[in-house]
């Protein structure tokens, strides 16, 4: 019998597992996600990363996408801009992933111009439009602020003649502001950096304007701090609250200042957390199970961002075709209500009204 050398054995068993390797990385699809895990906004990275996972198990229990399965990758941005711009990189550089995520206004904004010029499809959840417009790869999947304050505004109107608003120096303040004036005139108009957390200047301002009502656009950590000093200067206006669940009204504000809240109304995507549609009643049961109800609207909506991306991957060999797909998918019903791109970057969803007493529900 001819003997084959050790070192010929060695190397053929390396270019063996080589091989394996890259085949098993060549039939599978990878996401990446770029969430604020920890840091003061891990509230979002926490019901994102909940929706994410659901979906990505029902994915590839249902076969995966174009028979490959399909794994997410995270990576963790502190809630930081920076940190999640580096992290985008990495995603696509050397995870070469087939498409981003990410939530929260500061992390889109990040993550948005990296995917953007790797053309890698890109869903980021919030009330922004700015990432996206006239992009590519980029969709926002959130209804605009400027249309919720907008409705916001109308209801306000029947009840009040002076009306204020507060909310951090971002785009969609700005665009709340816009979407209000349609309808009215505000009484005052303040904002505060990102990161602060004394809003006594501004909210004195608003006790002297004797404005009646107040519309508050706020990082869910940042309502914590206002609503302590609301009380503290004895600020007695009735709470307007744009993107309700995500903000002020989240669960965790709504329980905490449940007496300040008393009688507000919100703007949120429709979706009855008590609706007995058993998809939803089902979504809502996995996610209890896992102990993850920290936000269940939050999660339903990243999980369908996850499922209108994967639908867009079908048949598709490249990510030019993602994209196309994504951007006419139309009256696709997802676990938290009905997405349409009509061939622009910048999701349509039905939102509505919503009031609090005693607990959230639908204005009627």
């Amino acid at each position: 019998m001819k003997h084959i050398p050790i070192l010929a054995i060695l190397a053929m068993l390396l270019l063996a597992a080589c091989s394996i390797g890259q085949t098993t990385t060549e039939t599978q699809y990878k996401f990446g996600a770029v969430l604020p895990l920890t840091g003061t906004n891990a509230f979002y990275g926490e019901f994102a990363r909940a929706g994410l996972e659901l979906a990505i198990e029902d994915i590839n229990n249902a076969g995966g996408i174009n028979g490959r399965p399909v794994r997410m990758i995270y990576e963790d941005s502190g809630g930081d801009r920076a940190r999640a711009t580096t992290a985008a990189q990495k995603l696509v550089d050397i995870d070469a992933v087939d498409a981003l995520f990410t939530i929260t206004t500061p992390m889109g904004g990040a993550v948005a111009p990296v995917a953007e010029a790797a053309k890698v499809p890109f869903i980021y959840g919030s009330a922004t439009n700015s990432f996206a417009e006239n992009k590519t790869y980029v969709f926002k999947d959130y209804p605009d602020a400027s249309d919720e304050c907008e409705m916001l505004m109308e209801q306000a109107m029947k009840e009040h003649e002076k009306i204020a608003m507060f909310g951090t120096d971002a785009e969609f303040t700005r665009l709340c502001k816009q979407g209000a004036e349609r309808v009215g005139k505000l009484t005052l108009f303040e904002t505060y950096p990102p990161g602060e957390s004394d809003f006594k200047t501004q909210l004195t301002k608003i006790k002297n304007s004797e404005s009646t009502a107040l519309l508050v656009l706020a990082f869910s950590n940042d309502c914590k701090h206002s609503f302590k000093q609301l009380r503290e200067l004895g600020v007695q206006t009735q709470l307007y609250l744009p993107f309700q669940a995500f903000g002020c009204g989240s669960p965790d504000n709504t329980k905490e200042s449940a007496d300040l809240l008393a009688n507000a109304y919100g703007a949120e995507i429709a979706l009855d957390e008590n609706s007995t549609d058993p998809a939803f009643v089902a979504f809502k049961k996995r996610l209890e199970e896992h102990g993850w109800t920290t936000q269940i609207r939050g999660s339903a909506v990243m999980y369908d961002s996850v499922m209108s991306m994967a639908k867009a991957h079908q048949g598709c060999t490249d990510k030019a075709c993602v994209a196309n797909n994504l951007r006419n998918l139309n009256n696709y019903q997802g676990i938290s209500g009905t997405i349409s791109y009509n061939g622009k970057q910048t999701v349509t969803r039905e939102f509505w009204l919503t009031h609090f007493d005693g607990t959230w529900r639908k204005a009627q």
